[in-house]
């Protein structure tokens, strides 16, 4: 019986000593892998988070670039003249010649015809100012304006453009004389305008009409525009 009691105790014993193989591993061995995992994940992270500035500056320089470019294009376009008008007057003598003669049209021309108006309509006024215009006062037309003033003849610039720089040159110097005169009786000689209008007189007799109207006609040409 002894010797059973001792067997038995032997069996408890070594049962005791029956240790799972997992739970023998070194604690210290498993933590170091673990910051060696979270070692590993921290550079890419940093990566990460450095390439980000590095797309919006990329994005920033190309939309600042955009917009350089977007601001030339604006600016060239928007100093390029659009019109017939806007061509001869930046471009050519001609275009000066045009522009001083309907700066005072009204000293060398009379418009419209006085003669060619027909006499006021009935229910009609005449409009203050425009000889030749009407407007309707009374009636189931109030407010309608008639306008009898011949176009054909109005002081504009495709009818001076139509004229050869000699004519507009002979029309100038008989603006500028009459404006002279009444300026000095309005003001006395001597004046600043008074000097304006010698200098531009000074030019106009000066200028090459024949050149003039030849360059004219190129920078039409160039800008493509017929008038």
């Amino acid at each position: 019986e002894e010797e059973e009691e001792d067997d038995d105790d032997d069996e408890e014993s070594d049962s005791e000593d029956d240790v799972p193989l997992a739970s023998l591993k070194s604690p210290a061995k498993g933590k170091k892998a673990a910051a060696g995992k979270r070692n590993e994940k921290k550079p890419a992270a940093k990566k990460k988070t450095a390439a980000k500035p590095k797309k919006k500056a990329a994005a920033k320089t190309k939309k600042k670039a955009n917009g350089s470019k977007q601001v030339a294009a604006n600016s060239s376009s928007s100093s390029e003249p659009t019109t017939a008008s806007g061509h001869m007057y930046a471009k050519s003598d001609k275009g000066k010649l045009i522009q001083s003669v309907l700066c005072r049209w009204w000293y060398v021309v009379t418009w419209p015809d006085l003669a060619a108006i027909p006499p006021v309509p009935r229910h009609y006024d005449a409009l203050d100012g425009f000889p030749g215009v009407y407007v309707c006062t009374s009636g189931d037309d109030v407010g309608k304006i008639l306008d009898h003033r011949d176009p054909a003849t109005c002081p504009c610039f495709s009818n001076f453009a139509k004229k050869t720089s000699e004519e507009l040159v002979e029309m100038l110097v008989t603006a500028i004389a009459n404006q002279k005169e009444q300026l000095i009786d309005a003001e006395g000689e001597g004046t600043a305008t008074e000097r304006e209008l010698d200098q531009l007189e000074r030019w106009a007799r000066k200028l090459d009409t024949a050149k003039a109207d030849r360059e004219a006609g190129r920078v039409l040409k160039a800008a493509k525009m017929v008038i």
